[in-house]
């Protein structure tokens, strides 16, 4: 599968430009992130992240219906030529569109997650956006975008936001993305209390080494194990009621919030000199 990757990939970077032609009007940047740039591809897992920048304006009536999305997705699909793209993802790409008017270009843009349906890669994940970024086509867009805000403030806005978007997500019938949420809620928790990484084949180790124990502490490394297998539609990587997943989470926000409040407290009493209980 990584082969096929990259003839896709060199094969949208080749052709991108004749075959845009009047619909690259509306398009800002073709670009590729995830694991594909990062270098933790994982054979028959991982899929090919794309992300599409539009001019101001274009994403409000639709960048999935516009002619530069479709003219892209066209072109990606015919470079398979034939073959299937085995990975996690039944859609084989994932497709993720921004404007370029609502890049951050100061981290009070950055908006901190609040279970609103946002794009983690330009808040939470924005440091791994910028560090591993290939441009297919068009302009850059780190050109623009601040340093990420510092991952304690992220953490703690993802963290409050997975109730509201749990509900968001059984009320609009995607019970799916519990499971999903979860996964991503390890790798969260994994980068404040350890390594700013995504590299997903070292997530076991680091989930080991830097997350404290808490009462569902051994659920997260089953989580891990079926995303890091999953391939569609073969192996899927739900394994338990989504009630699990839930109550999983729940526990591993209540760790890492109760964390961030307390080297809050912490930097605090040091700032105002207080020495605290212990003294």
């Amino acid at each position: 599968m990584k082969a096929l990757a990259d003839e896709v990939i060199l094969g949208l970077k080749q052709h991108l430009p004749a075959s845009l032609g009047d619909d690259g009007k509306g398009l800002r940047s073709v670009c590729v992130c995830g694991s594909y740039v990062r270098g933790d591809f994982m054979e028959n897992n991982s899929d090919i992240d794309f992300n599409l920048v539009f001019e101001s304006g274009i994403d409000a009536w639709g960048p999935y219906s516009s002619g530069g999305f479709l003219t892209v997705k066209k072109l990606a699909d015919s470079l398979l030529a034939g073959h299937r793209f085995a990975c996690h993802n039944p859609d084989q790409f994932d497709w993720v569109t921004s404007a370029w008017e609502s890049l951050p270009r100061r981290q009070a843009d950055i908006h901190i997650p609040d279970g609103s349906p946002t794009v983690p890669l330009l808040n939470v994940f924005l440091f791994d956006y910028l560090r591993n970024l290939l441009v297919l086509w068009g302009t850059d867009p780190r050109s623009v975008m601040p340093a990420p805000l510092p991952f304690p403030s992220l953490a703690e806005g993802w963290f409050r936001g997975v109730p509201i978007a749990r509900r968001r997500y059984l009320q609009s019938g995607k019970e799916w993305r519990v499971a999903f949420s979860a996964f991503k809620s390890i790798q969260v928790a994994q980068i404040f209390f350890g390594e700013q990484t995504l590299d997903k084949r070292r997530l076991p180790a680091l989930y080991e080494r830097y997350v404290p124990n808490f009462p569902l502490r051994d659920f997260g490394y089953k989580i891990i194990r079926g995303k890091l297998e999953q391939t569609f539609p073969e192996n899927p990587c739900e394994f338990a009621p989504r009630e699990e997943y839930a109550a999983f989470e729940d526990e591993l926000s209540e760790l890492t919030l109760k964390s961030i409040q307390m080297q809050r407290g912490g930097c605090e009493r040091a700032n105002t000199g207080d020495p605290g209980l212990d003294a």
